[in-house]
């Protein structure tokens, strides 16, 4: 049984919408789960870790992620790209469908589909870059997949699909629906390429009619990726739906702006998603995520623990995953960070709301340390985090 306390931390960002910010300077963590979040604990630990005034905030979860070989991605022809994402606070990782395997036909047949989300699924269950949480084997959906089909993805413990290769001129034989019902019947979520082609050229275009026939769970990158759907549209589905709204670092900033003002008139903060939408054309980019919180912060006016939150819990809570908030029960995927020495900032969360890239200095996934002092991927904190042995 392994143990750690967390102790002194300036401020605590918990993910949960419903209370942004806890009260607490305290975090006892044991066998990888978050036992006890208060003020001024003082358990016996086998690791103390002295915050030193420095902001926690849960781990990032990327809600748009395309991975392949492990850490490898033919897309940009790169290596170690989810370790340095996790040394950008990334903690967990979602698959939006692995499209990048050299060769791989698009859009690829039924048994392909199949067998590429199986595939995936299950080097993925045996491979933890770093610690990082990769939910891949994300089922592409094209049509001439069976019932059957989608009891095989829930077996394996899939628990998402997409449209984007779907022949929307198919759509009067029902199938996409059905697509839906039987995937909704075995809790699996449903993400919809929403906007322009992406970068193969071959996705389909889909805009508010095809998302009002399939109805999906998340509207993926609906500010583009890299092409949005028309403004309009993209109004009307904050307005009349209840779909989660899917931010990516691939898209269009200016329509984010237009994106948050409609949903602070709908007071829908909590159907707002953050995610990267790469590896691919965008590039790897390591900090992606929290400039992402930055900007929604910083630009579009959204307080930094409801921005963290969106990167967070909202993203967990709506692809059914049991991670995202910093909170008794729950993993510990921790994140501590603090302002850059230069920043005009006070703290971690005041660089967020100014545009300032935060320091990092600690990263804890599952409640073992993969980044103890400082990460690789942003300038150091200007406090940073001691770690050294407690006792029993």
């Amino acid at each position: 049984m392994s143990s750690i306390l967390i102790k002194n931390i300036g401020a605590l960002a918990t993910g949960d919408l419903r209370n942004p910010l806890r009260h607490a300077d305290s975090i006892y963590v044991e066998d990888g789960i978050v036992r006890a979040i208060g003020k001024g604990i003082d358990y016996r630990a086998d690791t103390v870790v002295d915050a030193r005034g420095i902001t926690a905030i849960p781990g990032l979860v990327d809600s748009h992620s395309h991975p392949t070989f492990g850490e490898f991605t033919p897309a940009q022809n790169a290596l170690s790209w989810i370790t340095h994402y996790m040394h950008g606070g990334v903690t967990a990782l979602v698959s939006a469908g692995e499209l990048h395997f050299p060769g791989l036909p698009l859009p690829p047949e039924p048994r392909i589909a199949l067998s590429l989300a199986l595939l995936t699924k299950r080097c993925f269950d045996n491979l933890r870059p770093s610690g990082v949480k990769v939910y891949a084997g994300t089922l592409l959906l094209v049509p001439g997949l069976k019932e059957e089909d989608f009891d095989s993805i829930a077996a394996a413990g899939i628990r998402l699909v997409k449209f984007i290769f779907y022949d929307y001129s198919l759509l009067p034989n029902g199938e996409a629906e059905r697509y839906v019902q039987w995937a909704k019947k075995r809790e699996i979520k449903v993400k919809i390429h929403s906007g322009g082609v992406s970068r193969s050229g071959v996705s389909q275009v889909a805009g508010v009619e095809i998302i009002g026939r399939i109805s999906p769970d998340i509207v993926g990158h609906i500010t583009g990726g890299p092409i949005p759907m028309p403004e309009e549209e993209m109004k009307q589905i904050v307005d009349n739906t209840d779909h989660y709204l899917e931010i990516c670092s691939s898209g269009n900033a200016r329509l984010v702006l237009s994106l948050i003002s409609a949903v602070k008139r709908r007071g829908a903060f909590h159907r707002v998603l953050v995610g990267t939408d790469t590896p691919g054309g965008t590039g790897i980019i390591p900090r992606g995520m929290l400039r992402q919180v930055g900007f929604l912060s910083s630009v579009a006016g959204i307080p930094p623990q409801e921005a963290v939150a969106m990167a967070t819990g909202n993203v967990g809570r709506a692809h059914g995953l049991p991670i995202g908030t910093l909170e008794e029960g729950k993993a510990a995927d921790i994140v501590l960070l603090d302002k850059i020495h230069g920043s005009v900032a006070k703290d971690a969360l005041d660089s967020f709301s100014k545009g300032d890239l935060p320091g990092i200095s600690v990263v804890m996934i599952d409640g073992k340390i993969t980044v103890p002092g400082r990460s690789q991927q942003t300038p150091p904190p200007e406090r940073q985090a001691r770690i050294g042995e407690g006792g029993r």
